[in-house]
């Protein structure tokens, strides 16, 4: 089925140019003369004979009969009679004739047949137009014939695939499988001697994940609505649980990096992360969180040592609700108040790793996808297996739509070297930014 699309393309691009012999002058004009008998008449041959006739005439006494022709005769006032004693016709016709100009009759024949040529012209473009139309018409239905042919035979194939590939892709979903695959991707790396190369809009793992309250809820196997009517003690226990795996799996990736250098491998810790810098309008991280934190969502303070109730706010998503501690009784800026929190940590977490020998590369664009990989170094011996954690939708959402923590875990080589490129893509650019950055300054 699928054969039909490897034609050449000079033969499926576009249809081959209709023979313009088919439809000569005379055939269109013959063609015309057949649909539009009395149009033609009317339009053409009434004022063509006329023309000619008066031509032929004016043509025959200029220059049979000079002498006679160019008298001047008129109507005698007196008698009433025309002077002419040889009339040829009558006065009027003779009188008619007198006047006419053989210039003039020649041009009017001349437009006839310009007109009668513009006419055919015009028809002859016309069907060629049409040929063409009704031949790329002819073509799509055939493209989209085999477009549907090729549909169908890749529906057929990805069900038989559909099972091969589940077995090398294991998704997950919510921080807390997030964090489990994250921790087998250091794992790995560590024991394996593999590059550990991270790709994150924040420098904390899951920075943003223990401050979104349906994460809290996820990671506490509870429902968003379950939290109802928790205290405000109670959700914090709940937020530190998560902050604390999220600090474990980060301390691992530390770990990593330390037992690499000491161990003297070649392989090494190397993390892409959003700019901290300030770079006037142009602030990377920061138009990140205004991704995140955006008018759609509801940033709210608690007090983790408070016995109260959590707010009630029924008409807000629970994933566009942001909770943070703060000991202040009532903050004149709760979203202020978090963005000021995650921009602390995120600098001082690129300071951390950087005074711990992991290259930090800054990237200056908000970034689609988050990837933690251990990548096997080419060129050693032995088989070592690669892995690779792929976050989707990691909380950014402009539009406040709901957007879940997806993510994938895989060992396929294939998958795992496809996502490697596409850190080293993003490391490169964040890199020639910087550097031009750099070069502006100087």
């Amino acid at each position: 089925m699928l054969a039909a699309s490897s034609l050449p393309a000079s033969q499926s691009a576009r249809p081959s140019e209709p023979d313009a012999k088919n439809d000569g002058f005379f055939t269109i004009l013959y063609d015309i003369i057949r649909n539009h008998p009395l149009l033609f008449t009317a339009f053409f041959m009434i004022p063509f004979l006329a023309l000619l006739i008066s031509l032929g005439l004016k043509w025959y006494y200029v220059f049979h009969d000079t002498t006679h022709y160019l008298s001047d005769f008129q109507v005698d006032p007196v008698l009433g009679t025309w002077t002419d004693p040889q009339a040829y016709f009558s006065p009027g016709l003779d009188k008619y004739i007198r006047e006419l100009d053989i210039a003039g009759l020649l041009g009017g024949i001349v437009g006839i047949f310009i007109g009668l040529y513009v006419t055919v012209t015009t028809e002859k473009a016309n069907r060629l137009k049409e040929k063409l139309n009704q031949q790329e018409m002819d073509h799509l239905k055939t493209q989209t014939n085999l477009l549907v042919q090729a549909t169908q035979s890749l529906n057929t194939l990805m069900i038989d695939v559909s099972g091969k590939v589940n077995e090398k892709v294991l998704l997950m979903e919510g921080p807390d499988e997030v964090l489990k695959g994250i921790g087998r991707v250091v794992e790995s790396a560590q024991s394996q001697g593999n590059d550990l190369l991270v790709l994150s809009n924040t420098a904390r793992v899951e920075g943003i994940a223990p401050f979104r309250m349906d994460y809290v809820a996820k990671h506490a196997d509870l429902k968003p609505h379950e939290l109802r009517n928790a205290t405000q003690f109670d959700y914090a226990r709940k937020a530190e649980a998560l902050q604390r795996d999220c600090t474990d799996v980060e301390n691992k990736l530390k770990g990593a990096a330390i037992y690499l250098q000491n161990m003297g491998s070649d392989a090494h810790v190397e993390f892409v992360t959003l700019n901290d810098q300030n770079e006037g309008a142009n602030h990377a991280f920061l138009k990140y969180l205004g991704k995140v934190i955006n008018e759609h969502v509801s940033v709210e303070t608690y007090r983790p040592g408070s016995n109260a109730l959590l707010s009630q706010l029924d008409a807000i998503p629970h994933h566009n609700r942001f909770l943070v501690p703060s000991s202040a009784a009532e903050p004149a800026d709760p979203k202020a108040l978090l963005v000021n929190q995650l921009y602390a940590e995120h600098s001082q977490a690129i300071r951390e790793m950087q005074e711990l020998g992991i290259r930090i590369t800054k990237a200056n664009k908000t970034l689609p996808v988050q990837l933690f990989i251990s990548a096997p170094r080419e060129n050693k011996p032995g088989i070592y297996r690669g892995l690779c954690v792929c976050i989707l939708g990691s909380g950014s959402s402009a539009s406040g739509r709901a957007t879940k923590l997806t993510a994938f875990l895989t060992e396929d080589p294939h998958i795992v070297a496809s996502m490697t490129e596409l850190f080293y893509d993003y490391q490169t650019d964040g890199k020639l930014n910087t550097q031009e950055f750099i070069r502006q300054m100087i």
